[in-house]
């Protein structure tokens, strides 16, 4: 085996056939952050000329000439093959030491213990801690099997819906109810799901810091998101999806309802005309008006709406990556006030059939903060993705390798300092 560089050129390749491959390990994110003032290198491992393990790295000068290291969601490396794990482990130190990196962060996208669609450890499931001892035995130190969401890591706990082989019929099939009379209510309602283009990333934006206020935290930057679209979409890698509402289209389709409700009313008065003591004929009736009540007030809101939104409204939107085996929604956003026209399930839907006609294995709804009771904070949340009925996925989590530990130090408690003198 051989440790050695890469081209940009070998490196992609690689990673584009490799299991464990993700947007995060790939040229195009490496471009993205060398916008941000990273250097980034391309290593691996050649076993007679042929790569067998590899990473993108990123690079960063912070204290007195010595780099952070980050390997993002990598290494991209068979983890069961310790002989590989300790050759890759061992050369890539000494590459990182003679270019003076300080300390090396890894969060490998690589699943811990099985879990069910409720956060418990399958029995008799994969169980890979011995790939984090074994990582722990080289010298990294493992941050812990952490819950809860921090902004400044990737998430830990993800959810996933697996639909490898399956039709969209059958996938939709699987879903719970509410979840598939959500989809049908934004099909119901005439919710086109659109993709947005480099020009329209204003309308992304001003989704998501309605959403970040809504749930108080703080996004990206606009030029972040345009750098993202700028490296991703010339290889069809990422998509930014807007839902939209034609108001007159649902106005029409309410009347339409309220008309066939009318007929029902009509038809039942007349048949008590004939049999006034029907049970029956009476419930149908009483339910009739009760939608024709709540139809009326629907469409007198919608003509509101259209009087003080506009004809055409923008419900929601959304960022995904299309790379490798899944379609990976990286976050999205909705208006509060449209909440009831059920348009992030439009959206999600659309990119899992569209995944499922490209072949790909699997649909990411991303992280969740592994904490599954009804007190949590993202519980709603949870509960959302958990209508699609997939897995809760748990990697094994963030590890540092810190390869100049006085210099670390001394680094980690000026921060410290300057940390509490801010504060």
């Amino acid at each position: 085996m051989e440790f050695t560089t890469l081209s940009e050129q070998e490196f992609a390749a690689f990673a584009d056939t490799h299991p464990l491959r993700s947007f995060w390990q790939t040229p195009q994110m490496a471009h993205v952050r060398e916008k941000r003032g990273f250097h980034t290198e391309y290593v691996g491992v050649k076993d007679e000329g042929k790569i067998i393990a590899a990473a993108m790295l990123s690079e960063l000068k912070v204290f007195l000439g010595y780099t952070l290291v980050q390997a993002l969601r990598g290494f991209l490396i068979d983890y069961e093959d310790s002989e590989l794990l300790d050759f890759f482990h061992h050369e890539l130190i000494r590459f990182l030491k003679a270019r003076k990196c300080m300390i090396l962060k890894i969060d490998p996208y690589y699943p811990y213990v099985q879990r069910d669609l409720n956060g418990e450890r399958v029995a008799g499931g994969f169980d890979h801690s011995d790939v984090v001892e074994h990582l722990k035995r080289l010298g990294y130190h493992h941050l812990g099997f952490t819950r809860g969401i921090d902004l400044d890591y990737e998430p830990r706990w993800i959810y996933t819906v697996p639909y490898r082989g399956m039709s969209a019929d059958e996938l939709l099939k699987s879903f719970e109810r509410k979840t598939v009379r959500s989809i049908r209510k934004a099909e119901k309602y005439h919710v086109s799901v659109r993709e947005l283009k480099a020009d329209q990333i204003d309308l992304f934006i001003k989704v998501m810091e309605h959403t970040e206020d809504r749930r108080g935290f703080e996004g990206r930057s606009k030029e972040y998101y345009e750098q993202l679209y700028q490296e991703f979409a010339p290889k069809g890698y990422i998509k930014f999806l807007y839902a939209e509402l034609k108001v007159d289209d649902y106005i029409a389709d309410l009347e339409h309802d309220l008309s066939q409700e009318r007929k029902t009313e009509a038809d039942c008065l007349k048949k008590l005309e004939v049999n006034e003591k029907s049970h029956k004929i009476r419930t149908r009736l009483d339910l009739a008006q009760e939608q024709i009540r709540q139809l009326e007030e629907k469409i007198r809101e919608a003509q509101e709406l259209k009087r003080t939104d506009g004809e055409v409204l923008v419900l929601s939107s959304g960022v995904w990556f299309t790379y490798g085996r899944e379609s990976l929604c990286l976050l999205s956003g909705v208006y509060d006030k449209y909440m009831k026209f059920a348009s992030p399930y439009a959206m999600h839907w659309k990119m899992m059939q569209e995944g499922i006609a490209k072949g790909q294995e699997r649909y990411n709804l991303y992280g969740t903060s592994g904490i599954f009771d009804p007190d949590a904070p993202d519980y709603g949340v949870y509960l959302f993705k958990k209508g699609f009925q997939g897995e809760i996925e748990e990697l094994v989590g963030d590890f540092h390798y810190v390869i100049h530990p006085t210099i670390n130090h001394i680094y980690d408690t000026l921060r410290g300092i300057k940390h509490k003198l801010r504060g």
